[in-house]
Protein backbone atom coordinates (compact mmCIF):
# COMPACT_ATOMS: atom_id res chain seq x y z
CA UNK A 1 0.00 0.00 0.00
CA UNK A 2 1.60 3.22 -0.71
CA UNK A 3 0.97 6.13 1.53
CA UNK A 4 2.56 9.16 1.96
CA UNK A 5 4.20 9.39 5.79
CA UNK A 6 1.04 11.67 6.74
CA UNK A 7 -1.65 9.24 5.18
CA UNK A 8 -0.14 6.47 7.07
CA UNK A 9 0.03 8.25 10.40
CA UNK A 10 -3.83 9.36 9.98
CA UNK A 11 -4.84 5.79 8.93
CA UNK A 12 -2.68 3.61 11.38
CA UNK A 13 -4.13 6.18 14.10
CA UNK A 14 -7.49 5.69 12.83
CA UNK A 15 -7.67 2.13 13.23
CA UNK A 16 -6.02 1.74 16.32
CA UNK A 17 -8.17 4.32 17.93
CA UNK A 18 -11.26 2.53 16.54
CA UNK A 19 -9.93 -0.83 17.37
CA UNK A 20 -9.08 0.51 21.33
CA UNK A 21 -12.98 2.09 21.22
CA UNK A 22 -14.30 -1.12 20.00
CA UNK A 23 -13.97 -3.40 22.65
CA UNK A 24 -13.66 -5.93 20.10
CA UNK A 25 -10.77 -8.63 20.73
CA UNK A 26 -8.31 -9.30 17.88
CA UNK A 27 -9.86 -12.81 17.37
CA UNK A 28 -13.64 -11.66 17.35
CA UNK A 29 -12.23 -9.07 14.28
CA UNK A 30 -10.04 -12.59 12.75
CA UNK A 31 -13.11 -14.51 12.98
CA UNK A 32 -15.60 -11.80 11.57
CA UNK A 33 -13.47 -10.56 8.22
CA UNK A 34 -11.29 -13.87 7.75
CA UNK A 35 -8.01 -12.39 8.59
CA UNK A 36 -5.51 -14.77 9.75
CA UNK A 37 -3.30 -13.19 12.87
CA UNK A 38 -0.64 -12.59 11.02
CA UNK A 39 -2.87 -10.05 8.29
CA UNK A 40 -4.74 -8.78 11.24
CA UNK A 41 -1.51 -7.35 13.11
CA UNK A 42 0.05 -6.43 9.68
CA UNK A 43 -3.25 -4.68 8.64
CA UNK A 44 -3.77 -3.09 11.92
CA UNK A 45 -0.14 -1.31 11.89
CA UNK A 46 -0.23 -0.30 8.43
CA UNK A 47 3.13 -3.03 7.96
CA UNK A 48 4.85 -3.31 5.01
CA UNK A 49 2.75 -6.30 3.55
CA UNK A 50 -0.49 -5.18 4.30
CA UNK A 51 -2.79 -4.17 1.17
CA UNK A 52 -5.15 -1.98 0.48
CA UNK A 53 -8.55 -4.07 0.55
CA UNK A 54 -7.66 -5.33 3.70
CA UNK A 55 -7.17 -1.93 5.37
CA UNK A 56 -10.28 -0.79 3.89
CA UNK A 57 -12.39 -3.93 4.96
CA UNK A 58 -10.86 -3.37 8.60
CA UNK A 59 -11.60 0.13 8.48
CA UNK A 60 -15.06 -0.29 7.33
CA UNK A 61 -15.97 -3.04 10.09
CA UNK A 62 -14.79 -0.80 12.76
CA UNK A 63 -16.46 2.10 11.68
CA UNK A 64 -19.53 0.14 11.65
CA UNK A 65 -19.40 -2.23 14.75
CA UNK A 66 -18.86 1.71 16.47
CA UNK A 67 -21.65 3.12 15.05
CA UNK A 68 -23.55 -0.34 16.38
CA UNK A 69 -22.32 0.59 19.86
CA UNK A 70 -23.86 4.08 19.44
CA UNK A 71 -20.19 5.01 19.85
CA UNK A 72 -19.14 8.39 17.15
CA UNK A 73 -15.57 6.42 15.10
CA UNK A 74 -12.04 8.30 14.80
CA UNK A 75 -11.68 9.74 11.07
CA UNK A 76 -8.46 11.18 10.76
CA UNK A 77 -8.34 10.12 7.15
CA UNK A 78 -10.99 12.18 5.83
Amino acid sequence: MSFNPEQQNHVGKELRDNFKLSGLTPEVIQADLAFSHEQFEETIKLGPTSDEHAIEQLRNYLVEKLREQGKEPSSYSE
